[in-house]
């Protein structure tokens, strides 16, 4: 299993344990967090922030020439993403019970179901070279497909690290993993972690930022 699947897993039973069904036999130690939580939660990104950094994406995508349903489900995931972090914001209590984190978490999972969404129409229509390069001339050490891959990562990490601190709170049991969890997420090779932990890693899995050129290249 992948690590991005790892984190679709815990997050649906997570939502399952506080809508009361038991956890699964073999987390034998899974023990959601009793008593009270203080709003504003501490460490959490503010959601214009977040905002702010998705349209920065968005417009990046919007100006590619990535095809609609790759843009469609791309809109729709960091809206999710966007409202998860509004969600938290907007819980109207200064003192809550991990009950009150429902609604992000709810906006959470729908964001990683449009990923593997998305991931999966990427499986079946990859990504063309002309969907992110202006002609084939262009030479460039990474295939379009890698780039695309590249650019839904970096675009899905504040949404990873969200969900770990959330996790960290409800879950307390797991503290140490959560916090391995967050310092990997926060480390300069964390993508180049990812891509190695997937089943079918890229053979050239060395993805650092290409410098001095966009991710998606724009319409001329």
């Amino acid at each position: 299993m992948s690590r991005f699947a790892v984190y679709c897993d815990w997050t649906i039973t997570v939502r399952k344990c506080l809508d009361g069904e038991p956890p699964p036999s073999h987390l034998a130690t899974f023990h959601l967090k009793k008593g009270c939580i203080q709003f504003p939660l501490v460490g959490i990104e503010p959601s214009s922030c977040v905002a702010e950094f998705y349209q920065k994406q968005l417009d990046e995508v919007d100006r590619s020439r990535l095809d609609d349903k790759r843009k469609e489900l791309y809109r729709k995931f960091q809206c999710r993403v966007v409202d998860a972090h509004a969600a938290v914001e907007e819980v109207g209590v200064s003192t809550g019970t991990i009950s009150t984190l429902r609604e992000p978490l709810a906006q959470l999972q729908a964001a990683l179901d449009l990923m593997e969404e998305l991931n999966s129409y990427d499986e079946k229509n990859p990504v063309h070279w002309f969907e992110v390069f202006p002609t084939k001339d262009v030479k460039f050490h990474l295939s379009p497909k890698d780039l695309w891959l590249h650019f839904k990562l970096e675009s899905i990490r504040p949404c990873l690290v969200f969900l770990v601190r959330l996790l960290k709170l409800i879950l307390p049991d797991h503290l140490d993993m959560w916090i391995e969890c967050e310092a990997s997420l926060t480390r300069k090779e964390w993508i180049r972690q990812f891509i190695l932990d997937s089943p079918n890693p890229p053979e050239d899995a060395d993805l650092a930022r290409p410098m001095g050129f966009d991710l998606i290249v724009r319409q001329a």
